[in-house]
């Protein structure tokens, strides 16, 4: 049944949820005249926000809202050690051939890359949470586990923590606030995709102290200028528009 929910929520998602809207269009395209122009137009509309960057902005704003990438400087109130950089995982496979060893996917490095950053420019330590990739198992194969492996050979950095049992974000949340429980933590700056945010925060804050301040440090945050190439069809505007939709039933249904 998972899986069957996992299949209909990928074919609802952009840029194919509009599908429904042009098929019900052609349906009905003798009966309600009117009605099929307007649903096949609507149609139209929806396949163009679901391809292009700016569309999957426009829409994205008005789901999640904006978000602003963090400054430094507002990090620096606190002594270090009162505060903790969380790395969300998104994701690893258990074998990338190139490789010949699990590696974490693209998402995670980005968030991993910019968690790094943002803790040499602070000294605030780093934790990363993510649990194993599906069927994996052992030990070296879970994202934190791959995290902190990345982190040292790739990068020369030590992550603090790793939590590496979480499967999803509810997760993340709650085994990160055990994992610090006892810690002289005042402040928890967390670190994921703009889209993936708002559920992230959520999470976080329903599972940490309300006395410990939660910080957003978004990462792939849009620059408010546009060119003519965003209101094209493109990859990077369809997967866009696909994550949002992803992100925005899951902060709906509450995940």
């Amino acid at each position: 049944m998972n899986e069957l929910t996992h299949a209909v929520a990928a074919l609802l998602l952009p840029p194919t949820g509009a599908f429904p809207l042009l098929l019900l269009a052609w349906w009905l395209r003798r009966r309600h005249h009117w009605l099929a122009r307007g649903l096949f137009v609507l149609g139209l509309v929806a396949v163009w926000v679901g391809s292009t960057e700016f569309g999957a902005l426009w829409l994205q704003e008005r789901l999640l809202g904006p978000q602003q990438a963090i400054r430094v400087q507002q990090l620096q109130d606190l002594p270090p050690q009162q505060s903790v950089i969380v790395v969300l995982g998104a994701g690893a496979r258990k074998l990338m051939p190139e490789y010949g060893s699990a590696q974490l996917k693209p998402l995670s490095i980005e968030r991993l890359r910019y968690g790094i950053w943002l803790s040499r420019q602070t000294s605030i330590p780093l934790l990363f949470t993510g649990g194993a990739p599906p069927a994996s198992h052992h030990e070296g194969s879970t994202e934190a586990g791959l995290a902190k492996r990345t982190a040292q050979q790739e990068f020369g950095f030590h992550v603090t923590w790793v939590e590496d049992k979480a499967r999803d974000t509810r997760e993340n949340a709650l085994y990160t606030a055990a994992l610090l429980r006892g810690q002289p933590i005042r402040r928890v700056i967390v670190v994921t995709h703009d889209v993936h945010m708002r559920r992230a925060l959520r999470a976080f804050r329903e599972a940490l102290p309300p006395d410990v301040q939660l910080v957003a440090a978004p990462i792939n945050v849009p620059l408010p200028d546009w060119e003519w190439r965003d209101f094209l069809p493109s990859q990077e505007g369809a997967a866009r528009a696909r994550y949002l939709g992803y992100e925005w039933l899951g902060y709906v249904a509450g995940h």
